[in-house]
């Protein structure tokens, strides 16, 4: 169980909410946008009252903000885990095709809510700012911070084929399993030495 940085220790219930919280919030925010979702449509849509929800968070941009706040976590990990790895000419391979193989129809979801509210997290402070550091610390660690603006592109585009791959999927609207099928072939080619 995890503590809050107020020290609480969050109940199993209360976390069970927040998670569903964040999903039906996340849909929702995709399907209508930001500022087409209230809180009180999340609120409705959960079978809670506006005041529950409140509980849990103050406003919406604290839902956005926690809906991000997880896949920094996620960059995160997978930093950990490339720290871990040999340093050799496949760490960029390696830790690409991991990160999409790690990738779930939840986290292409949340993808694809990323596109749908670009305006609203380039105005937090905390959204894709904080998620492009992640991927400059990833990219650091994998070529050395001494690496030419040109290997940095290369890597950010062996990181970003799931993002293309699902641009271009929704043109058909894609099922999972075929966007990352196709995100891997496309890392697999572009990490080919």
């Amino acid at each position: 169980m995890t503590t809050t940085e107020a020290g609480i220790t969050p109940r199993p219930r209360g976390i069970a909410t927040r998670a569903k919280i964040l999903s039906v919030a996340e849909r929702l925010f995709t399907e209508r946008g930001f500022e087409g979702t209230s809180i009180r449509d999340i609120s409705e849509e959960l079978g809670m009252t506006k005041s529950s929800l409140y509980h849990h968070f103050p406003n919406k941009d604290a839902i956005l903000l926690a809906l991000f706040g997880e896949r920094g976590q996620e960059l995160d990990e997978l930093l950990a885990w490339v720290r871990e790895q040999p340093k050799d000419d496949k760490l960029l391979q390696r830790a690409a095709l991991r990160w999409i193989d790690q990738a779930t129809p939840e986290r292409l979801d949340r993808l694809r809510f990323a596109r749908a509210n670009q305006a609203e997290l380039r105005r937090l402070s905390d959204g894709p700012e904080t998620i492009q550091n992640g991927y400059g610390r990833l990219i650091d660690e994998i070529l050395g911070a001494e690496a030419s603006d040109e290997d940095r592109l290369y890597a950010q585009l062996a990181f970003d084929t799931i993002s293309a791959t699902l641009r271009l999927g929704d043109l058909q609207h894609s099922p999972a399993d075929t966007v990352l099928a196709a995100a891997r072939r496309a890392t697999t080619a572009l990490t080919r030495h």
